[in-house]
């Protein structure tokens, strides 16, 4: 009696352990699972228990026909289980269930919707103060910025992929090249650093913007990343005297001793060349020349002569392109700058040995070159499409970096740009 008594209990509780098992599955899974089943086994598994204690409660009385009818109840309800349970099990083994807890994907739901407000509610304060933020991460050199930083470099995201030489280049160069030592160094050791820097947008204006970045520190010690901020501090420096334009350049569109366009003018038409590049998916090259040892031929004829050196090189290179929009502009104290619209790297290359040649044709003396006459150093770069435009200081860069190597060749000398590691220059 005593064991038939410790049976039938035990059925019971397996019959409501069963239940509540089928309750759980129903709240941490998706309706479809159980479907219409769960309604039948919670009848089943609820009856089960329900004739089990009957079978318990009536034992002590003796009425053995009605205790074998609830008995056979139960095992029908027992035998119930498996044909009712099926389709729940394929439904399982056919992995259409996701078994997310309800609760725990409320909880995700509203930490992610929190989460999107905070995002927006830091940007539209970033947008409000013009702080941005950017993180550098190490040793990938994977930048990425705030939306506020691209306004204040006046780029698109959809348009520009930040990259470390294109970001660095988009500063004045002495700045850059400060710039560019600080970040190794903190890459390297770590630490901190906030310096001031002026900063040139595709148009052609140029922004103050304070730089603060800070390392940080993996488990294993290591500088993992690079984080900080860019904030615009232009208008509170309005009072603040405007750097010096570039010697012997008036601060309108022609150059007084070369006539040609001043960099101003070279600036505002890169900026509108670079967007309509963008628009047309074409190809923009730019050569940037320098007569070799130019300041050598200063220091020893005086200002006067190489002014007027100057000039006929100015009237040589002009000359030289043919296409309409191109333009021959003043670029420093030194160089020229030749835009090209809608020359790819080789057409690039193919104008600026055509330059050198033209001033070669002029047979103007010098008599610290070999030979005893004039040459120059032309370096050439190019966009060449959709995937590689960053943004109008990048082409700068490339045609800088390939004037540089012209140079460290020995002068007269026609170089394309190569991409290499970034370095940076003063």
């Amino acid at each position: 009696m005593m064991v038939g008594t410790i049976v039938n209990t035990t059925v019971a509780i397996a019959f409501l352990a069963m239940a509540y098992a089928v309750n759980d599955l129903y709240t941490a899974t998706e309706d479809s699972v159980l479907g219409e089943q769960r309604a039948t086994l919670m009848i089943a598994l609820l009856s089960g228990a329900l004739m089990q204690t009957l079978v318990i409660a009536t034992a002590p009385l003796g009425w053995v026909e009605l205790n074998f009818m609830l008995s056979f109840t139960s095992a029908l309800c027992l035998l119930a289980l498996p044909a009712v349970f099926w389709p729940v099990a394929r439904r399982l083994r056919e992995g259409q269930a996701q078994v997310l807890n309800r609760r725990l994907e409320l909880r995700a739901r509203r930490a992610e919707a929190a989460a999107e407000e905070a995002r927006a509610w830091l940007a539209m304060a970033e947008q409000a103060g013009h702080v941005g933020h950017w993180r550098l991460t190490v040793p990938e050199q994977r930048l990425t910025w705030s939306d506020e930083v691209f306004r204040i470099h006046g780029l698109w995201r959809e348009h520009y992929r930040p990259r470390l030489d294109s970001a660095i280049a988009a500063f004045h160069p002495l700045d850059a090249a400060r710039i560019g030592a600080l970040l190794r160094e903190i890459m390297e050791k770590g630490g901190e650093f906030d310096v001031t820097a002026k900063l040139r947008r595709p148009d052609g204006e140029i922004r103050s913007v304070a730089l603060r970045a800070q390392a940080l520190r993996g488990r294993f010690g290591d500088v993992d990343a690079v984080q900080g901020v860019m904030v615009d501090v232009t208008e509170a420096r309005r009072t603040e005297t405007h750097p010096p334009v570039h010697a012997g350049l008036e601060d309108g569109a022609v150059d007084a001793i070369t006539g040609l366009p001043s960099r101003k003018q070279f600036d505002a038409s890169l900026g509108y060349e670079f967007k309509r590049t963008v628009r047309s998916k074409m190809p923009l090259g730019l050569v940037l020349i320098e007569i070799d040892q130019f300041a050598r031929f200063t220091s020893r004829h005086g200002r006067k002569s190489a002014d007027s050196r100057l000039r006929s090189v100015a009237g040589a290179v002009r000359a030289v392109p043919r296409r309409t929009g191109d333009l021959v502009a003043r670029y420093s104290k030194t160089e020229i700058a030749v835009l090209l619209p809608l020359a790819d790297a080789e057409g690039a290359e193919c104008v600026a040995r055509k330059i050198a040649e033209a001033v070669r044709s002029l047979a103007l003396p010098d008599d610290g070159r070999e030979g005893n006459l004039l040459t120059l150093s032309c370096g050439a770069a190019a966009f060449a499409g959709p995937d590689d435009l960053y943004n109008p200081q990048e082409l700068t860069r490339r045609a800088g970096k390939a004037l540089a190597d012209a140079r460290l060749f020995g002068g007269d000398q026609v170089c394309g740009y190569r991409e290499s590691e970034f370095t940076a220059q003063a």
